[in-house]
């Protein structure tokens, strides 16, 4: 059996979620003697190249396209699509596993349509809630947490606050319905006034891709319960969608289990990207007010938002009790979480499947996390980790409190983790889908 996995960037180039699930997927298919290989654009070049990393052969395609208002607003295909469609022809695979796309010059709707047209079976992982969410983040107007079902007027009102537009965003979203009803789009304009007057347009189009992509797709695979409530709360059929599991690419399945004593101070670990996502300014902010002798904080990760970083640091910098320490490598995650007390992750969007949550889980200790979807799919509230309201400073910081004051319950939170799924079990189940759409 030949699979190809397709994505936008892969290692080493790029490390973050969805290239290290792709990783661990791959490693495990070449165990179980699958041929495998990747394939990812070669991002303002006319040639193809090719390398190999821990084993895995990388196709890069050519993809000269011009990124251009156009490209992202998906009036004209990639010029690198003739590339991917001639190695598909070449390679002639049995599975095209799909893992993301993207709205300009990477991997598109269009290029699931090419391998639907091969004899290839397609597949596709969710790995982002992007595909039923134009703002991504899957939280209303920024203040609460969304039921995921896409409506015109809804969605149309919260992207337009999501991109600056907050005090007009009602008579926008009013204009730009009236403009649709008489079936006229302004996005063709190519300016930032047409693309303002056609959301409603956009929200439509981002409804009829998602139908789009599940037709063209043998299995639409969520990695969570709760997004397949979310697909299917927007028509997707259930037939079509598969759950496997997000599984822990690098650790054991073994929880370490120690006797956890409260250290004194407290000791809070953030492990993840310096983003405003990830929430941390809620974390430094619920920290002023309590006692610096009572907790620290441990900063892991890196920054991809140089402002927020910078800005963050600077309120931080006559802080002792807490403290910067850069990237993690990945054989030590494990290791330096459970040096530590809770990992606290303040998401400010619906994360999908957090894998740090399953990184603490592996290394024992419990997890302070916002309640949103993916959070809570894995946390269970007062069980083995804490839960706190979406972008609530106040309860972040009750819930740390509860940390100090509370004699045993970090350890009774801790007694209650569940080991972590190994990554093999994630294959395995990908290997009988693959098994029986070939059948």
């Amino acid at each position: 059996m030949k699979v190809l996995q397709v994505l936008n960037h892969f290692l080493p180039n790029k490390i973050a979620g969805t290239e290290v699930y792709t990783w661990a997927l791959c490693k495990q298919l070449q165990l179980q003697d699958i041929e495998v290989k990747i394939v990812i654009p070669n991002y303002g070049k006319t040639e193809t190249s090719n390398y190999v990393y821990d084993g895995l052969f990388v196709y890069q395609y050519a993809e000269p396209s011009k990124v251009d208002r156009s490209l992202i607003m998906g009036l004209r295909t990639p010029d690198g699509l003739i590339h991917f469609e001639e190695f598909i022809r070449k390679e002639q695979p049995n599975i095209i596993h799909f893992h993301e796309l993207a709205g300009s010059n990477g991997i598109t709707l269009k290029h699931v349509e090419v391998a639907k047209q091969s004899s290839a079976k397609v597949i596709m992982t969710l790995h982002l809630v992007g595909y039923s969410c134009k703002t991504g983040t899957l939280s209303y107007l920024k203040k609460s947490a969304c039921d995921g079902v896409m409506d015109l007027q809804k969605c149309s009102n919260c992207h337009l606050h999501s991109t600056g537009h907050g005090k007009i965003a009602g008579p926008l979203t009013s204009i730009s319905s009236l403009l649709y009803n008489f079936s006229i789009n302004p996005t063709y304009l190519q300016n930032k006034v047409g693309t303002a007057l056609g959301t409603v347009s956009i929200i439509s189009k981002l409804m009829e891709d998602l139908h789009f992509l599940v037709s063209q797709c043998d299995y639409i695979v969520s990695v969570t319960d709760w997004y397949q409530k979310v697909l299917l709360a927007n028509g997707v059929n259930e037939s079509k969608i598969k759950i496997i599991k997000q599984g822990l690419p690098f650790a054991h399945r073994q929880v370490i289990s120690v006797e956890r004593k409260l250290h004194t101070p407290l000791k809070l670990v953030f492990l993840g990207r310096i983003n405003k996502s990830k929430g941390l300014h809620l974390l430094i902010k619920a920290l002023n007010d309590i006692d610096p002798n009572l907790v620290e904080l441990s900063i892991f990760g890196n920054s991809d938002d140089v402002l927020y970083e910078s800005t963050l640091k600077a309120e931080t910098a006559f802080k002792t009790n807490i403290s910067w320490n850069g990237k993690l490598n990945q054989q030590d995650v494990i290791i330096n979480l459970g040096q530590h007390d809770i990992l606290c992750l303040c998401s400010t969007l619906s994360e999908m499947s957090a894998l740090v949550i399953q990184e603490a889980f592996a290394a024992g200790i419990p997890v302070i996390a916002s309640n949103v979807y993916g959070n809570a799919e894995q946390i269970c509230h007062n069980y083995n980790g804490l839960l706190f309201d979406f972008n609530n400073v106040q309860d972040l910081r009750e819930q740390i409190l509860r940390c100090i004051n509370e004699p045993g319950l970090l350890q009774e939170l801790s007694d209650n983790i569940k080991p972590p799924r190994l990554f093999k079990e994630v294959c395995n189940e990908y290997l009988n889908l693959y098994r029986n759409l070939m059948n």
